[in-house]
């Protein structure tokens, strides 16, 4: 059958290419690429933009990721300094004394967790914090006096026993500010539940 066919067309051959399309015709197939080649011009600034956006979004996550390990390893350096400087202040103070060296260690992580609690006034009222810490910063300066001269002090156990003084006066100090700040917190509990009764 095919045979047939092909014979057909070859021996009408003349006739076939005679005809030409009409105008119609030639304008629709334009008018079918024109609007394909659109849609390409539109798909590549398509994939431009989001191969830019993926460039993009790599570098930045390598710079954050580069950013955070650096500052991480910053931080671990500066800890590793203040790990071992306390590790050898605690080998002399266990040295000197192993009953005084628990308190000292004892005293300063009590203050430690003080000094977390004092901090959260830091938003409310700030001016107080501040005069706070300045009074906890001249003892805290005076223990750190004391702790430089041990080392090289004869009267070791004296010098350790004033700083382990210094550090219960340290303590004191900021229980008593704690206290003031909860009485402080409570008038103004007392105030707002008056207003808030009167209206």
């Amino acid at each position: 059958m095919s045979n047939r066919i092909e014979d057909f067309i070859h021996s009408h051959r003349d006739e076939f290419d005679s005809e030409v399309p009409s105008s119609q015709v030639w304008n629709r197939v334009n008018e079918q690429f024109s609007g394909h080649s659109k849609n390409r011009v539109i798909t590549f600034h398509w994939i431009r933009w989001s191969a830019a956006a993926a460039i993009l979004i790599v570098l930045g996550a390598g710079a954050w990721y580069w950013l955070s390990s650096h500052s991480t390893t910053t931080v671990d350096i500066t800890e590793s300094k203040d790990q071992s400087a306390a590790a050898g202040d605690s080998l002399l103070l266990n040295e000197i004394n192993p009953v005084y060296a628990r308190e000292v260690f004892h005293f300063t992580q009590l203050i430690e967790l003080k000094q977390v609690e004092l901090k959260q006034l830091e938003n409310e009222n700030p001016e107080l914090y501040h005069q706070f810490m300045n009074d906890i910063n001249k003892l805290d300066s005076s223990y750190n006096r004391l702790k430089q001269e041990l080392p090289a002090n004869a009267n070791r156990e004296q010098l350790l026993e004033a700083m382990i003084s210094n550090l219960q006066v340290q303590m004191d100090l900021l229980n008593q500010q704690l206290q003031i700040i909860q009485l402080i917190k409570q008038s103004k509990n007392k105030s707002n539940e008056s207003n808030s009764k009167s209206i």
